[in-house]
């Protein structure tokens, strides 16, 4: 086998803590959400909790479960020709050639994510660092083609 030989696809999967965090945190806001809504705790002297509490937990465990489809339930697929992100509800193909600029950023409470500007209309793809050996993306990203060495 040389070096110019073709290289079979690596997949990286979601490390198992960012699935269970975030699936997990979607249960608990969903489910406190619902039952703030159906007023479960009816007490008069907090009308809050049937007010302004509800569509709060809702669209932040509505915000947790999709991360968690769109990226948790992905794969990053890394080959010769580029990576892409294919998920149940994401299909992002990116060309190592085709890549203008990335960097990395951090986030505060969460994890890394990287920026990757792309193609002749410089589309945008952003990929958080939830995946297994996911430095070998950003390796990848450096070099400009599938890492190697």
């Amino acid at each position: 086998m040389s070096l110019d030989d073709p290289l079979p696809p690596l997949v990286l999967y979601c490390r198992p803590v960012w699935l269970l965090l975030y699936g997990a945190a979607s249960l608990a806001l969903l489910g406190a959400g619902t039952a703030c809504l159906a007023g479960v705790d009816a007490d008069p002297s907090r009308p809050w909790l049937t007010t302004w509490a509800p569509p709060v937990l809702l669209a932040f465990g509505a915000a947790c479960a999709w991360f968690v489809a769109r990226y948790c339930l992905a794969r990053l697929i890394l080959d010769d020709d580029g990576f892409r992100l294919a998920g149940p509800l994401v299909e992002a193909m990116v060309a190592w050639a085709s890549v203008v600029h990335w960097e990395r950023r951090r986030q505060r409470g969460g994890p890394a994510t990287l920026r990757v500007v792309h193609g002749p209309g410089r589309s945008r793809l952003t990929i958080p660092l939830v995946y297994e050996q996911s430095e070998m993306l950003v390796a990848g990203l450096g070099q400009g083609r599938f890492p190697r060495g």
